[in-house]
């Protein structure tokens, strides 16, 4: 039963981010199981008791679409418990799933543990935004904030990738993916080191009064927010990621002599470990110097509208050297978009009277994006074909810059009258 608490003493801007840096730790440990799974699957499918191709697209993508009816739940979770409580969970649940890759072997088994892992990745994703709404609060420094925590939390993807991959020629995918669940078992003690209030849970009085307003308040901005955010998952983490060695297929490198000996599978993971190197880098100081010039907005809007021209152009029959320096651009530009977006989700969270639902929201959302890019991107290709899709593509980051100046007009006509 739910009781009155006397409430922390809020937290200076050192402390906040110290926690920030903490949870993002922990989520960068816990994703190098599901990271090293995208890497390995694939490839050691029959070592993993599968049967199918279609296997595998399953597991990859079932714990997204887990995720989208979890959020609600998972948000509603931290209105009433803390996110030490949320990451103990996802911790737990994680060490399950990691060692349950590594052990089990069979489709039936590992659906089970993806599911399970959808369920993690909702508790960790949340207390991730969560706490930098947190930070904001304290610092008003969102684009600085979202993208430590980006770049801190996207090094277990690289880890999982890369190394996971590397270490499974040597030791076996089994014993590698046991390591990585003790390293997310022994993660555990970092949660003592979150100050409070890590505590995000309100009291009886509050949730009473939450409850009897409207549980979501809809404003222009927020639907431009989660518009959005739907965009960029969609096009950057569903579509771009799952088919961008379907683009590199159809190229002819024979005319680059660097990679006219290696195939597509290769200079496919060349670039995406080039995305994840470079993306704590270029995410944490484009949020920082957003921060400083006090306009994300612009920022934001020019991103889309240069991401909308890249995709514009990889539609077109250009040179080979173009068309990939084009989509390295493209792929920098996916890091910018992602933390700008949201750092803009955590601004609006921190000044709302309902965060813990914008934050569930906005997560469901993204995961909405995620989930539908590669179903659509397939689907669509193989009906439209690839320059129609990438110039739609375009459109739609065109689309969202407009939305974005017109709102950002519109708030500047109204403070000045």
């Amino acid at each position: 039963m739910l009781v009155e608490r006397k409430r922390s003493q809020p937290l200076n801007t050192p402390q906040v981010e110290n926690n920030l840096r903490i949870i993002a730790i922990i989520t960068a440990i816990c994703l190098f199981g599901d990271a090293m799974l995208y890497a390995v699957l694939p490839v050691y499918s029959k070592d993993f008791g599968l049967t199918a191709l279609w296997q595998v697209g399953v597991l990859l993508s079932i714990n997204r679409f887990i995720r989208i009816p979890i959020h609600p739940l998972i948000g509603w979770f931290y209105t009433r418990y803390s996110i030490k409580s949320g990451l103990m969970i996802a911790i737990i649940l994680t060490v399950i799933t990691t060692f349950s890759y590594g052990y089990f072997q069979g489709f039936a088994f590992l659906l089970v543990a993806r599911c399970i892992w959808g369920i993690a990745w909702s508790f960790i994703r949340q207390a991730g935004q969560l706490s930098i709404v947190e930070a904001v609060t304290v610092s008003s420094q969102p684009g600085k904030l979202t993208g430590l925590f980006n770049g801190l939390s996207g090094c277990g993807a690289v880890v999982g990738m890369v190394f996971g991959s590397l270490l499974s020629e040597n030791f076996g995918v089994s014993f590698v993916l046991m390591g990585f669940g003790i390293f997310a078992l022994i993660s555990i003690p970092l949660l003592f080191f979150i100050r409070k209030p890590g505590r995000n849970e309100m009291t009886k009085k509050e949730l009473t009064q939450l409850d009897q307003r409207a549980m979501l308040k809809i404003d222009s901005k927020l639907l431009i927010i989660l518009f959005a955010g739907f965009s960029v998952s969609l096009l950057f983490q569903g579509y771009m990621k799952s088919t961008l060695s379907y683009w590199i297929e159809l190229q002819d490198f024979s005319t680059i002599a660097l990679l006219s000996s290696i195939g597509a599978a290769t200079i496919t993971g060349i670039l995406l470990a080039f995305k994840w190197f470079s993306d704590p880098i270029l995410g944490y100081w484009a949020g920082k110097l957003s921060d400083k010039s006090k306009s994300r907005v612009v920022w934001l809007t020019v991103s889309f509208i240069a991401g909308g021209i890249m995709f514009a152009i990889l539609g077109l029959n250009v040179n080979t050297l173009a068309w990939l320096l084009t989509l390295i651009a493209l792929l920098l530009i996916s890091s910018i978009v992602t933390t700008l977006t949201d750092a803009d989700a955590a601004q609006y969270a921190s000044t709302s009277s309902n965060r813990h639902h914008v934050v569930s929201f906005y997560s469901m959302i993204v995961d909405v994006g995620a989930a539908l890019g590669p179903f659509l991107g397939f689907t669509l290709l193989s009906v439209f074909g690839d320059t129609m899709i990438n110039t739609a593509a375009a459109l739609l980051l065109w689309l969202c810059s407009l939305f974005l100046y017109f709102n950002h007009r519109r708030k500047r006509l109204y403070q000045v009258s």
